[in-house]
């Protein structure tokens, strides 16, 4: 996600969560500036080494090893993650699904053989796929089956965006913008002008934004296939699936955005629309107050009613 630069700014660029990342931010001296840099790269790291499913010392790597074997008292800095898994379920109606890990690998898997998941494989694979089977409750976590598995990719980086900008408010930052990859949320308003300048990603132009936003305080995320695929027996294959079939989400959105006070909402969103769909997505969208969004197919761009309150240039 592309954003205006303007001078006056403190930034701190790292990769976390498999992206590149920039905080900029506005601060009273440098001291507090060099302490929140210090808290926002120390956090996370330790939010990348507790959840990343790619590491084996990981708390997410050991919950699934331990699948139909071992119950985890939850720490209150696990628990509220974890209850994040059972708040995305219950926000998109079901289709953003902590414990649909087991269907991700087998795609992925699929994508290393060259060979389509066959319909048997599928099948299999949903019967492991049931965050209502989940044993959680406050403090304590079990994952009842042996073979189930759980991850976060459906909202972990629009929750740390959100948790960055939380940060920053602690450490007396007084204005930032937070981008890990193509979530962003901002904080007050830069040093020249009233709003920050985010660019809504194209799914066919990578340097040439669909739009651009004007923001204060909101957040925005986007979700979609246009360059996030998988290649599989030289088919193309969107990376988001849909648990109700198993299989890559089918339908006319390459990329959803998402506007909201929040990353996480804006998120969340976002990606219930590519499974959803145009009509289904932006209706959605619609239900909730104060949130926006835009949807792109491949000949056009649609919007929520009230979007082109933050749209300021095509």
């Amino acid at each position: 996600m592309a954003t205006d630069l303007t001078p006056g700014l403190f930034k701190l660029r790292f990769q976390a969560l498999g992206t590149a990342c920039e905080i900029q931010f506005r601060a009273p001296a440098v001291k507090e500036a060099r302490a929140f840099k210090t808290a926002a790269l120390t956090w996370i790291q330790k939010f990348e080494a507790t959840w990343s499913r790619y590491r084996a010392d990981s708390f997410l790597s050991q919950v699934n090893a331990g699948a139909g074997r071992r119950s985890f008292e939850l720490t209150p800095e696990q628990d509220e993650i974890v209850a994040l898994c059972q708040y995305s379920y219950q926000f998109t109606q079901g289709l953003i699904d902590a414990s649909a890990c087991p269907l991700t690998l087998l795609w992925e898997e699929a994508e290393r053989r060259g060979v389509r998941p066959s319909t048997r494989e599928v099948e299999d694979v949903l019967k492991l796929v049931s965050w209502e089977a989940v044993d959680y409750r406050p403090g304590h976590l079990f994952l009842p089956q042996e073979g189930m598995a759980i991850e976060i990719g459906g909202f972990g980086k629009e929750y740390a965006v959100d948790r960055l900008r939380t940060i920053a408010v602690e450490f007396g930052v007084e204005a930032a913008l937070v981008d890990l990859g193509r979530d962003v949320a901002t904080l007050g308003s830069p040093p020249q002008g009233d709003y920050w300048v985010v660019g809504i990603e194209n799914a066919g132009e990578l340097d040439a934004p669909v739009h651009r936003v004007a923001l204060s305080g909101q957040a925005v995320a986007t979700s979609g296939n246009g360059r996030r695929y998988r290649s599989i027996g030289g088919e193309r294959f969107g990376h988001i699936l849909d648990i109700r079939s198993g299989e890559p989400a089918v339908n006319e959105v390459l990329t959803a955005s998402g506007l909201a006070n929040d990353c996480l909402t804006a998120g969340l969103l976002a990606t219930s629309a590519c499974i959803r769909g145009i009509s289904e997505g932006l209706a959605e969208i619609e239900r909730h107050h104060q949130v926006e969004g835009v949807l792109q197919s491949r000949s056009d761009l649609y919007f929520s009613q009230n979007m082109h309150r933050y749209l300021i240039s095509s």
